[in-house]
């Protein structure tokens, strides 16, 4: 094997160094040049999306930075008006919803004094109610004709006459805040005594009458009574009025909440829900009405967004001390980052004492802004997220699971707003190689190298193929030589001595001398005609020749050459005496050699059947045996140069690899064709289909 390429390596050294030196080298370096250059330009790529980043993200920061200092700067304007020098309520509350209606985005806006009282004009349609109780001085002078009421309702439980006690009290009473305590009074007894129908007349009075007095505990009176109401229709099964009552006491609660302190608001909707729960509760799906509940989870979740900008104007109050200048803070209120921008006020007013301006920004108000930039200017390829840097939760964007390290990294300046912005590339959009002409220039080149390389490859393969099986080929025939050589020239010594004297025996030597020599010429004849086919020189004398003569004639002469070795034929021949145009010694050589390949190979049953017969327009000449057969994998190779199969070989060491290739260009010079049925250990069928002569028979 070695020796085999080492002689094919010298044969094609001219052809091998030419290809080195015009394809291989040039290509290799072509190659390498062409990778650093594509790897400059996705460097160049690189660094120009870098730069364009670095500039979106610069852009980026100054429109929202640019943002906020424009609202500080409108607050700033805001709080110079004379408005909040000497104006009252209603001119104050005119003038910020006036500026939030020119401009949403003015965010929260709260004014508070250095004492913490806050106040939020915006959503404040009526002046706050009073934080603590003042007990008018009529409520003092009566508590001594209070007394014998409460001793009636508390100690005696006779509600009847402490409602008749209250009464007398309320007939003579002018100040609206007692008569509205006493009528309170009055309308609780009536409850205990189950009086309902008289106890809801009284809490409807206090409603329409009173809505913006104070219980004698603090607690708005109107929404005391409003609840009351509803706990009085809830124990009468009354569902109807109980649903209609709800809806309106959520519709003033949402309406005053602003007027009322954020804990009771609170105390009133939770209240308020608790009563609907238990009514759901009863499962009383055939009396609630349509939309009902979808109008109650509407209310409930306007009103928390209301305490929640509550919650929030107070926690940015308490944590953050106001200094007599522009102030911005950044609070974390309720996991979100909260901006407060202070303004003070240039003047007190004195109904109001009002000493500072602010506007509160959540994280959705500043990205609103941020969201027109992003959708607008976002540059192709990139994602962009915008996270906190204290919670590293995500303010804005979405974060994409194959997104792995940030290519770019940023923070707002003096960390206002606290965001950390981070921008990451898309696989899609990077650096295309198919687009670059380098890429195509290299890929023409790596192919034109392993298709060149490959056929090198093929070639060299090829010749130590050609090499290998044209050893195999003088091997086989110097031992196809050496049989009947050797067996000649014996005999010839024994004939020469004159130890011979047996007149048959002789003729059998003779005999034996006439086969051998056959076999040697048909060999040489192979070897000749094989290599006039390979020289492209191999002609043929095409005349008419009766086929049955012919096939008969071969097979007679098969026998007497085999009969030493006990072979018989069987020959079945069908509508006969039709002739073929063909060369009459090359067709005999295509019998002879499939007849002798039939008798190599049957060892066991040697006994061999020939048939001829006519099929429309051809004559078909099939040779059976009951031989070792040849295996599916090999039939298609067995027509090729110098191959013999496997199982072949190994049976019958004699064989030049070349007969059914001779079979095969003969019968395709004669414009015929040659059919193999084999299945191995079966045997095999090997037929010689020839066109027959038209006007021949």
């Amino acid at each position: 094997m070695l020796n085999n390429l080492r002689l094919v390596l010298s044969q094609n050294r001219k052809v091998l160094t030419i290809f080195f030196i015009v394809v291989f080298l040039p290509s290799i370096f072509l190659a390498f040049f062409g990778m650093r250059a594509l790897r400059n330009e996705k460097f160049k790529f690189q660094q120009q999306t870098l730069e364009e980043q670095k500039i979106y993200v610069s852009s980026l920061q100054k429109d929202i930075q640019d943002f906020i200092e424009k609202k500080s700067s409108d607050l700033i304007d805001l709080a110079q008006s004379e408005v909040f020098s000497g104006a009252g309520y209603s001119e104050i509350r005119k003038l910020i919803v006036e500026s939030q209606r020119r401009d949403p985005l003015l965010g929260e806006v709260v004014v508070w004094n250095k004492e913490g009282e806050l106040w939020l004009p915006v959503h404040q349609a009526l002046p706050a109610l009073a934080k603590t109780v003042i007990e008018p001085d009529e409520w003092k002078k009566i508590q001594s004709n209070l007394y014998a009421a409460e001793m009636a309702e508390f100690q005696l439980k006779d509600f009847s006459s402490a409602i008749s006690h209250y009464r007398q009290v309320l007939s003579r009473s002018k100040n609206d805040q007692v008569r509205a305590w006493i009528l309170s009074r009055i309308a609780r007894c009536e409850v205990k005594q189950e009086g309902k129908k008289q106890a809801l007349v009284v809490y409807r009075s206090l409603v329409d009458s009173y809505p913006d007095l104070l219980t004698e505990s603090g607690r708005s009176l109107e929404f005391v009574s409003r609840l009351e109401i509803l706990n009085i229709f809830y124990a009468s099964d009354n569902y109807e009025s109980l649903f209609k009552e709800s809806l309106e006491t959520y519709v003033r609660l949402e309406e005053k909440a602003w007027s009322l302190d954020m804990r009771q608001v609170k105390l009133y909707a939770d209240t308020l829900k608790e009563i609907i729960n238990d009514v759901v509760a009863k499962e009383l799906s055939d009396v609630i009405p349509e939309d009902f509940l979808v109008a109650v989870t509407d209310y409930q979740k306007k009103l928390e967004k209301k305490l929640h900008i509550g919650r929030l104007a107070e926690f940015a109050v308490q944590d953050v001390l106001p200094n007599l200048q522009v102030q911005k803070s950044v609070l974390m209120f309720e996991g979100e980052e909260t901006l407060l921008i202070s303004i003070p006020l240039n003047g007190n007013n004195p109904g109001f004492q009002m000493d500072f301006l602010g506007s509160i920004f959540s994280a959705g108000d500043l990205t609103k802004n941020a969201d027109t930039l992003l959708s607008e200017n976002t540059p192709q390829g990139i994602s962009v997220l915008i996270r906190s840097i204290q919670t590293d939760r995500i303010v804005f964007g979405e974060k994409n699971e194959e997104a792995k390290t940030p290519m770019l990294t940023d923070l707002f300046f003096d960390n206002i707003p606290p965001w950390r912005v981070e921008i990451f590339q898309e696989n899609s959009k990077g650096f295309v190689l198919y687009k670059n002409i380098i890429f195509w220039m290299i890929l023409t080149l790596l192919l034109i190298l392993f298709f060149g390389s490959g056929l090198i490859l093929r070639l060299l393969s090829q010749e130590m193929n050609l090499l290998q099986l044209k050893s195999e080929f003088i091997a086989s025939v110097s031992h196809e030589f050496k049989t009947p050589l050797t067996s000649m020239g014996a005999i010839l010594e024994h004939l020469q001595d004159g130890k011979i004297k047996d007149p048959d025996k002789i003729r059998e030597y003779y005999r034996i001398l006439r086969h051998d020599s056959d076999r040697l010429k048909r060999l040489v004849l192979n070897v000749l005609d094989f290599t006039k086919i390979e020289e492209g020189k191999r002609k043929y004398r095409l005349e008419l020749i009766k086929i049955d003569r012919l096939v008969r004639k071969e097979v007679d002469s098969f026998e007497k050459e085999h009969k030493l070795s006990g072979f018989t034929v069987e020959l079945r021949m069908e509508n006969v005496g039709f002739s073929v145009l063909a060369d009459e010694e090359a067709l005999n050589q295509a019998f002879h050699n499939i007849l002798d390949n039939a008798a190599k190979f049957s060892q066991r049953e040697k006994k061999i059947e020939v048939s001829v017969e006519r099929k429309g327009d051809k004559v078909e000449i099939s040779v059976s045996d009951k031989g070792i057969g040849i295996p599916e994998s090999e039939q298609k190779k067995i027509f090729e140069k110098f191959y013999r199969g496997k199982q072949a070989s190994s049976i019958s060491p004699t064989g030049t690899g070349l007969g059914l290739t001779l079979v095969k260009h003969i019968m395709t010079a004669h414009g015929g064709d040659v059919v193999v049925r084999s299945r191995q250990g079966e045997g095999s069928r090997v037929s010689l289909i020839l066109p027959i002569r038209e006007g021949g028979e």
